[in-house]
């Protein structure tokens, strides 16, 4: 195993190291925090992570008089796609040592892609809700990756575009997706899935960097969306590229997905999808949310991650991607994920009720004054300017 140095760390990854652990993490004196990271992401596998990154971490916890434990797992061998056209559905389960560290834990600080709380097992939120312990999800997993303009912004700005984006909206408002590729939504927005409204603050699922709107449920969907790419994540379960070969044109009716036109991936989609109702009813087709991506720097160079899937997924996260969430077969006890299957639209508008919250991919909450005058407390750090990073 590589010698790993704690001390010779960047400027750059110090302030991101600072924003995750305070600000994000709200890490306190005296707690035991779990830091999970995978075996298989120091050697190609999907959990991208190094082992310099994990270190600084557990120093930065250490600094603040926090109990820091690093637990690397050694995460089960699967099939990365999950479904075959017989009706297969491969599911696994985690690793029994991560249920066995949560029960003492206050704080997890998870580096897995593998481990997250909206892409993949439904027993990860299960798990944290039995043992009532917050998850930190540290996606910028590597020594790079925290030293990124991406990691850089003030995680105190993102949040507040996030939460600004979110404060007026209104259940049962009617809204519409339109983009100059031809597509058109238009539906009611649904009630909050939490009691604190859309614009809550996070408190036992947080990310960091800070990245995406707020969850918006909508019903009565009607319309057609055309997309060209979706979720990294998901495009490697069902067996199709994050990048299509030809636009996908889904149709939508009474808040259901009635069709998949297109090329191969259409074909792929529909089958998936098909599979699904099979096993687990017509729910599988129910269109249940939309949100995007609210971070202005949700971008990184190929020398700063080598990985094509890991760069995708944090350019979900960019305040001009908007999508919408395709199918709903997590109600279903014996599904065990829950699907992020999306259609991803770069420079779309959206309009719910009087309140705009994209206007040809601009998200309208970064012209706040609120967000305007956090940015201006941070001069030498990346902010609302993204042409000069």
């Amino acid at each position: 195993m590589s010698q790993v140095s704690s001390g010779m760390m960047p400027r750059q990854a110090a302030l991101a190291i600072g924003d995750l652990l305070d600000r994000c993490g709200q890490i306190q004196a005296g707690q035991h925090v779990l830091i999970v990271a995978a075996l298989d992401g120091l050697h190609g596998g999907e959990n991208l992570v190094d082992e310099q990154a994990v270190s600084w971490v557990q120093a930065g916890v250490q600094q603040r008089g926090a109990y820091a434990n690093v637990l690397w797992l050694d995460m089960p061998i699967r099939p990365a796609r999950i479904w075959s056209p017989s009706g297969k559905i491969d599911g696994w389960k985690l690793p029994p040592i991560l249920k066995a560290a949560l029960a003492s834990a206050d704080v997890f600080i998870n580096f897995c892609v593998d481990l997250s709380f909206e892409e993949e097992l439904k027993e990860v939120p299960e798990l944290l809700a039995e043992h009532n312990v917050p998850m930190v999800r540290n996606m910028a997993t590597t020594a790079s990756l925290l030293s990124s303009v991406w990691a850089q912004t003030p995680y105190e700005l993102v949040s507040e575009i996030r939460l600004r984006a979110a404060a007026n909206l209104q259940p049962g408002a009617h809204w519409t997706i339109t983009h100059q590729n031809g597509s058109r939504l238009d539906g009611t927005l649904g009630p909050a899935t939490s009691g604190g409204g859309y614009g809550e603050a996070r408190t036992g699922y947080r990310p960091f960097p800070e990245g995406v709107l707020p969850r918006l449920p909508i019903r009565d969907v009607e319309g057609e969306v055309v997309f060209s790419s979706t979720n990294p994540i998901w495009a490697r379960h069902i067996g199709i590229p994050t990048e299509f070969s030809a636009p996908v044109h889904v149709t939508m009716r009474d808040g259901f997905i009635k069709d998949f036109q297109g090329g191969s991936e259409a074909a792929e989609l529909r089958d998936f999808y098909a599979t699904l109702a099979k096993q687990f009813g017509e729910e599988t087709y129910r269109v249940r949310l939309m949100h995007g991506g609210v971070h202005p720097h949700a971008h990184v160079r190929r020398d700063q991650c080598p990985s094509d899937a890991y760069r995708t997924f944090i350019e979900h996260h960019n305040w001009n991607s908007m999508h919408v969430h395709l199918g709903d077969a997590r109600r279903n006890p014996q599904f065990p994920y829950n699907p992020h299957v999306t259609a991803e639209l770069h420079g779309a508008t959206v309009q719910i009720g009087d309140t705009y919250l994209w206007k040809e991919g601009r998200l309208v909450s970064a012209d706040d004054p609120a967000v305007r005058a956090i940015a201006d407390r941070y001069p030498d750090r990346p902010g609302l300017d993204v042409d000069n990073w």
